[in-house]
């Protein structure tokens, strides 16, 4: 990995952590360090063209929102903010996870995506009135379609920008 992926890795990590534990309060300082990011990122337009993926990150949590999956004491807006960075990761510090088969990629989303929305649940970002085994095994069987869609997509929009 690169110099720059690895510091959008690292300032990626800061970034989650800031927009789940802070969550609204803090929502202008990530939307901040997602201008940081367009300032310094090598592939701008690029960046701009993946944007969308994360409408669709997110119409997912409204659905599952909706649904009574998730709970939230106010509607998330940093959730919103985080979707935006983690969209902008899989072309960057992410990219390595192209050279996955599908197998492994369903396996890493349905590990890290549910280990990341547990993650939030344990830092009081988000309840599951479901419990907790119920919301792991939805987790799991949704991020391990939703990661190999996102990481596919990002590299065919990529390509064309």
């Amino acid at each position: 990995m690169s110099k720059w992926q690895w510091t959008q890795l690292l300032a990626f990590d800061g970034f989650w952590l800031l927009a789940v534990a802070g969550q609204n309060p803090w929502v202008l300082l990530t939307i901040l360090l997602l201008g940081l990011h367009f300032m310094f990122t090598p592939s701008r337009r690029a960046d701009i063209r993946v944007l969308w993926l994360a409408l669709a990150g997110m119409t997912v949590d409204f659905i599952l929102t909706v649904a009574g999956f998730f709970s939230f004491d106010h509607w998330p807006l940093w959730l919103g903010v985080l979707w935006i960075g983690f969209v902008l990761t899989l072309g960057h510090s992410l990219r390595w996870m192209r050279r996955l088969s599908l197998w492994l990629l369903m396996i890493t989303g349905a590990l890290a995506g549910t280990g990341s929305y547990l993650a939030g649940w344990q830092l009081g970002a988000v309840s599951l009135p479901l419990g907790f085994w119920p919301s792991v095994l939805i987790l799991a069987l949704l991020w391990s379609v939703l990661l190999p869609v996102l990481v596919r997509l990002d590299q065919r929009l990529r390509r064309h920008a």
